[in-house]
């Protein structure tokens, strides 16, 4: 299958479930997916398919994270979707960009339409995706695990063929490290690792304390009224171990895998310092 397309097909099945979702999981080699309801459960309320919420300052949609999005499709002569930022979208997008420089006949005008591609792919898709990726690994579907190593495989060609970036991602060189990595638990760009509403209600039974409805920062903050040393134990174990697994990507996008492994251990770093000295406290 021809990467533009590979890649369409892969952008499609973050979206809402559909019936022809299963012929496209078959053309890719991966499985079905299962119940709808589970498969659109870890996409609307678990795993945000969103670059804002995973490079914002707030781990929220919207704002500048979308805002530079949005733009990069303006400056592309395009108008923006309403949610500009989607997963999906950027995917369409890349494919539409590749397909454009494949058949520019012009060979300035190709190596222009290369760049944009370029951006595209650094700047506001493999910025954010392997904290997503791993994320969905974690707590997804077994179609939709299968469905994160197809689209790290392919965004990893697309990198080897594109080259690494001169710079690391605006959003990445612009993003504050969290000194307080409990209050920024679900902003990802700050502390170098993504949490879900799973992982947390996981945490909160390996620490025996409680878990409140809601969302993850309100479910944080109730573990760490009942067990604020543990809550920062366990999140230090987190943000280690989502390290590791960012030093295990495709050589392709280490120039972005390896600052999200490094801001990772340093909240590592900082949660179990934090728990030393109330330890000694």
């Amino acid at each position: 299958m021809a990467r533009a397309d590979l890649l369409r097909s892969i952008g499609a099945l973050c979206e809402p479930p559909r019936p022809e979702h299963a012929r496209i999981a078959r053309t890719l080699g991966i499985e079905e997916p299962g119940d709808a309801v589970d498969e659109a459960a870890t996409f609307l309320f678990d795993v945000y398919p969103y670059a804002s919420v995973h490079l914002g300052e707030e781990g929220m949609l919207g704002g500048e994270a979308r805002s530079r999005v949005t733009g990069f499709w303006l400056a592309l002569g395009l108008e923006p979707p309403t949610e500009s930022d989607h997963l999906a979208a950027l995917l369409g997008l890349l494919a539409s960009l590749i397909d454009l420089e494949e058949a520019e006949a012009d060979p300035a005008k190709r190596v222009l339409r290369r760049e944009a591609r370029k951006a595209l792919l650094w700047e506001h898709v493999v910025a954010w995706t392997p904290p997503f990726l791993l994320a969905v690994e974690r707590v997804g579907t077994a179609h939709q695990r299968g469905w994160a190593g197809l689209l790290r495989e392919a965004l990893a060609a697309e990198a080897a063929d594109l080259g690494a970036p001169d710079l690391l991602p605006v959003a990445l060189r612009s993003a504050e490290p969290a000194d307080d990595v409990l209050a920024a638990a679900t902003a990802p760009a700050r502390t170098g690792f993504a949490l879900t509403r799973t992982d947390v209600v996981r945490g909160a039974r390996s620490l025996g304390v409680g878990t409140r409805m809601g969302e993850r920062a309100f479910a944080l903050r109730a573990m760490v009224e009942q067990d604020p040393r543990g809550t920062a134990a366990w999140l230090a174990a987190e943000a280690a171990s989502q390290a590791a697994r960012f030093r295990e990507e495709p050589a392709p996008l280490a120039p972005v895998a390896h600052w999200w492994a490094s801001r990772a251990e340093r909240s590592a770093r900082v949660l179990t310092e934090e728990v030393a000295t109330d330890a000694a406290g």
